[in-house]
Formats: C-alpha cells, structure tokens, sequence
C-alpha cells in the first residue's frame, strides 16, 4: 500500500509513502536517476511520525534531488548525443523534412515544434531496426525464435526475455557503443535456450558473441548515463 506526502515549499517535491509489514523502521531512497523519493515504512506508522521524518531529512533529500538534476543533459539545438557511442551534434535544418542523421551532425526540421521528442522518436526507430536485425542474427546462430520483441525506457535493467520467448530491450540501448547492443542482445537471446544465469547460459554468449567481460564493464559504469539524457524539452 502506498500514499504520497508533498513538501509544498519551492520546488514542491513528491514523497511516495511504501508502507510494508515486514518493515523495522523508516527508511528513504531517493533515485539516482529518475529523482523519485520513496519512503518505506512499518506498517501502522502514524502520519505525524512520517512527517516529522520526512522534515528532519529536507535538506539531505533536496541535496540528493539537485546532485540528480545536475546530471540531466537537455536535449536540444546545439547539445550533443550519442548514437551507437559516436557524438553527434543536433542542428536546425530548414530543408530537412525528418530527423536524419549524416556524419557528425543529427538534422532536425526546423519546423517541428517538439524538436526534443522528434529525436527521440528518431532514437527508437533506429534502436528498433538495429535490435531486430541483430536478434534475427543472433537467433539464426543458435537455433532459436522468439514471439516479440518491445522496446521500452526501462530504468532497473537494459533488457529482458520471458519465458514465452518475448524479448524487450531499452531504447536507450541505441546511444551505446555498437559492441555494447551487440553483447546485450546476445545476452538476452541466449536466454531463450537458457532461462537462466548458469555456467552453461554464459557459455553460450560467449559463444555467440565472444569475450563480453569489456562489454559487461561498460553497462556497469556507463550505462546510467544515458538515462540523464532529457528529450522533453521544447525549442
């Protein structure tokens, strides 16, 4: 069960209120990077006990909201993006009637309003071509099929397979390096022979793709940033 409590004072912030049984005390996360507060507490715990809680960690939670926000790339004009791990820079373009990318430069129409989400749906369109072009490979090489495949912004992992063969990828994916989205799908394929994380699972992407411990490194270390980057922005 959950509830949500406000801190009203600018900039109003949003307190998501987890009550769970199985709680001891009061706890508080604040999300490295979609900035969500959440507070889990025992189960019964009076309203006058979380705010008081919440009061006493103003400061600590305001401090770690900014350290996030500061991170936040705006795409826009100007910024710059990667596309399979090469910058390229985002210019107007008066002729252009779509986002195209030529050389080092992303050209947007200058004529469409929403320039941030026109990128974005650019962004997925091109992750969803390259991702099912390198499934269809990778299954080809082991022997497998899969129902779906879907795109997301999932924050928690960069893809995944059920157990009814549907696979699902982030499409942020297609801002890393061409070597990273090549070992993240053969991740996830491999798991349509093994729908698990045993020796014989990593055997098999290292058999479809090779050595991936760089690979793995990077996601680890690099991957958070590309969730920094912010397409809702209008120019």
């Amino acid at each position: 069960m959950s509830k949500s409590i406000y801190f009203t004072k600018e900039p109003q912030i949003k307190v998501i209120v987890r009550t769970v049984r199985s709680s001891q005390r009061l706890s508080l996360r604040v999300s490295s990077i979609s900035e969500r507060v959440t507070l889990t507490a025992p189960a019964n715990t009076q309203h006058d006990v979380l705010l008081n809680f919440l009061k006493s960690k103003e400061a600590w939670i305001r401090d770690k909201i900014q350290r996030v926000s500061s991170k936040k790339i705006e795409v826009g004009t100007g910024s710059f993006i990667p596309i399979m791990g090469n910058k390229v820079e985002i210019k107007l373009c008066l002729n252009a009637t779509s986002v195209k990318n030529i050389g080092n430069s992303l050209l947007v129409p200058s004529k469409i309003a929403n320039r941030g989400l026109a990128i974005e749906n650019y962004l997925k369109k091109l992750a969803k071509a390259e991702l099912t072009e390198l499934v269809a490979y990778y299954c080809s090489k082991l022997g497998v099929s899969y129902c779906s495949l879907k795109l997301r912004d999932t924050r928690s992992r960069w893809g995944s397979c059920s157990s009814t063969s549907n696979l699902m990828f982030s499409w942020r994916l297609i801002m890393a390096p061409k070597n990273v989205i090549k070992y993240l799908v053969a991740h996830e394929v491999s798991h349509l022979k093994h729908f698990n994380h045993s020796k014989d699972f990593w055997s098999e992407v290292y058999s479809l793709f090779g050595p991936y411990q760089n690979e793995r490194k990077w996601l680890r270390n690099e991957g958070t940033n590309l969730h920094f980057y912010n397409f809702k922005v209008d120019q």
